[in-house]
């Protein structure tokens, strides 16, 4: 079966087992349009689905969040696309969860702030969330502690879950307002990092820089998570790779 054909099945048993749900239902639940919905289940749809869309429709049809179980699940087309897009979150056995609920209150970019702050082990606290987003802030987090999204614990804030996966388009659209937080003029006395490297690469030489980067970010995600070296200070990092003009041969450099 083809990846398409796999997903009208998907959407087909979910219908059937839930007949009072309408594909509009189904388009409100997952956040994929309806109109994408329809033309997958009428196999009309040009292309495969982008991978985040088709993570949602796994994971809202099944309610499963688990990311690792979701990639565990399915075989063929569909598991080798869930495998290649979004295998390297479980490769360090981590819980992560996919939400798409938490997806869409995360869309918007006030909210996503403040829970990625409150994501951090150390939390954050109300003064942060002032400091950075003043009234409207301080709006935002009443709504994220009264949907239970975030928990208050001794003037910490904490979000209910700290390893939550976010749909990519929406990170994407947040990576312009994290930038924001970069501080170019301390590169200079060696408080942050700043490369950027470009050059044409055969596919292979694409790999090779890709592995190096996933290896990179298991270090990364270790130090982390280590409670040794556990503190006070938010700290991201962003580890970006990609083509500067449009390919044909996705598969061999994704």
């Amino acid at each position: 079966m083809t990846l398409c054909e796999q997903l009208k099945e998907i959407v087909d048993d979910y219908l059937t087992r839930y007949p009072n749900v309408s594909i509009n239902g189904l388009a409100m639940k997952s956040g994929v349009g309806a109109t994408t919905l329809r033309r997958i289940k009428n196999l009309s749809i040009k292309g495969d689905p982008a991978p985040h869309t088709v993570l949602n429709i796994i994971s809202s049809t099944s309610n499963e969040k688990c990311l690792s179980k979701i990639l565990n699940d399915h075989d063929g087309a569909l598991g080798e696309l869930l495998q290649q897009s979004f295998g390297h979150f479980v490769e360090t056995d981590a819980p992560h969860d996919y939400d798409p609920d938490l997806n869409e209150v995360l869309r918007d970019q006030v909210n996503y702030f403040i829970y990625k702050l409150s994501a951090n082990r150390a939390g954050t606290t109300k003064m942060v969330v002032g400091e950075l987003y003043g009234k409207l802030g301080m709006e935002r987090l009443e709504k994220l502690i009264k949907m239970g999204l975030i928990v208050e614990k001794e003037r910490e804030l904490h979000a209910k879950n700290k390893n939550f996966s976010l749909d990519l388009s929406i990170a994407a659209a947040h990576l312009p307002e994290l930038v924001k937080f970069f501080k170019h003029d301390e590169v200079q006395i060696g408080l942050n990092l700043f490369y950027s490297m470009s050059e044409s690469l055969s596919e292979e030489g694409i790999q090779k820089v890709k592995n190096i980067q996933k290896d990179a970010v298991k270090k990364i995600y270790d130090v982390m998570q280590s409670p040794f070296y556990e503190g006070e200070i938010p700290y991201f990092s962003l580890n970006l790779a990609e083509t500067m003009n449009a390919t044909d041969k996705k598969g061999a450099i994704q």
